[in-house]
């Protein structure tokens, strides 16, 4: 989405982000669902592998369903779909805005603090 807004002189990023929290229905908030159906236009996995990130306004928006599809084209072979999505107990299951996230047993894993600030591949040994 960031590569849409970029590729305009108008909207600014910053202008999306506050349509994030626009009242629904106001003019900001359908503009907004303009760029996110446009995004998912392109966040196909057969057009190469997919990171998605701040991916939040999934939930927000009631458009889960996207996600899963997209999650079950790269099950089916269409290629690799990635979703990053920060948790605060790495025990739960993953949740964008607070709606859990449907995975398999073996689809995801939790990235300890200490892999975040790269701390593996630091020249200290213990």
């Amino acid at each position: 989405m960031l590569s849409l807004v970029d590729a305009k002189p108008k909207p600014t990023w910053e202008t999306v982000l506050g349509a994030d929290v626009a009242e629904p229905g106001s003019r900001g908030a359908i503009k907004l669902g303009e760029y996110v159906e446009q995004a998912w236009q392109l966040a196909s996995p057969d057009a190469g592998p997919v990171l998605l990130h701040d991916a939040a306004v999934l939930a927000r928006y009631r458009a889960m369903e996207r996600l899963y599809a997209l999650a079950d084209a790269a099950r089916g072979g269409a290629g690799d779909a990635w979703l990053l999505c920060p948790m605060e107990d790495l025990g739960m299951l993953p949740k964008l805005d607070g709606a859990v996230v449907r995975v398999g047993d073996n689809e995801w894993i939790a990235l300890p603090d200490a892999w975040v600030v790269n701390a593996h591949r630091s020249a200290a040994t213990a």
